[in-house]
């Protein structure tokens, strides 16, 4: 347990001791579970942070209207709620849920705020890891327009994923990604299909299957 919490982002940096006096002091929740568990739901209050310490763990983000959302694979460890904990939208911004068993610990608010006033080093790892996610959210706001179609189709899948790597399933409609561009449905059909014979991605009905994202931003298409 001591090397597992030693080794997370939040942890990074404290003594044996100061975990040890953690343990005792607060109350921190492992439990492991089945496949197809929600973990979090979009839109519910955040009351905590939830680490996920092993298996594979996939999220599922849904549009303001809901007419279309993106499903992700995302990399463990992960650590889920930080960016919603405090401040005004304190809702998750998404719902993740395991694939495979899954671990998981849990710290309520009251033990994050604790643990942030009274540990230095957990403080500097919080605020570590939210200039971060700023920093990577503020990034793509001042990157070049794509010239192309097929470039601005890419630009608008990077800019509603939570993580630029990785695979990802678009449930999105040509109509409905047309209105989001501004181009008539059959332009963005014929960019489409231009960029899946390259193999960066699948079409599906309704949707676009990216097997390795990362492949498809370093085309540079």
């Amino acid at each position: 347990m001591f090397d597992t919490l030693l080794s997370l982002p939040l942890f990074q940096g404290l003594s044996h001791n100061d975990l040890t006096r953690i343990l005792e002091s607060t109350h921190l929740s492992f439990e492991t579970l089945p496949p197809k568990s929600f973990i979090t739901h979009q839109d519910e209050l955040c009351t905590g942070l939830t680490y996920v310490l092993s298996g594979e763990v996939d999220s599922r983000t849904e549009a303001a209207d809901r007419s279309w959302s993106v499903e992700e694979s995302l990399p463990t460890p992960l650590v889920l709620g930080l960016d919603v904990l405090y401040g005004r939208a304190r809702t998750h911004q998404f719902s993740a849920y395991a694939r495979t068993n899954t671990r998981i610990l849990t710290i309520d608010k009251r033990t994050v705020a604790a643990l942030t006033g009274y540990f230095e080093v957990f403080r500097i790892n919080v605020l570590n890891a939210l200039t971060t996610t700023i920093a990577q959210q503020r990034q793509p706001l001042w990157t070049p327009a794509a010239p192309t179609l097929e470039g601005r189709i890419v630009e608008f899948l990077r800019q509603h994923v939570l993580r630029p790597a990785g695979r990802k399933t678009f449930h999105i409609s040509m109509r409905t990604l047309g209105t989001y561009l501004g181009e008539d449905q059959r332009y963005i059909s014929m960019a489409a299909h231009r960029i899946e014979r390259r193999g960066f991605i699948q079409l599906r009905r309704s949707a676009i299957h990216v097997p390795a994202f990362e492949a498809l931003i370093q085309a540079n298409i």
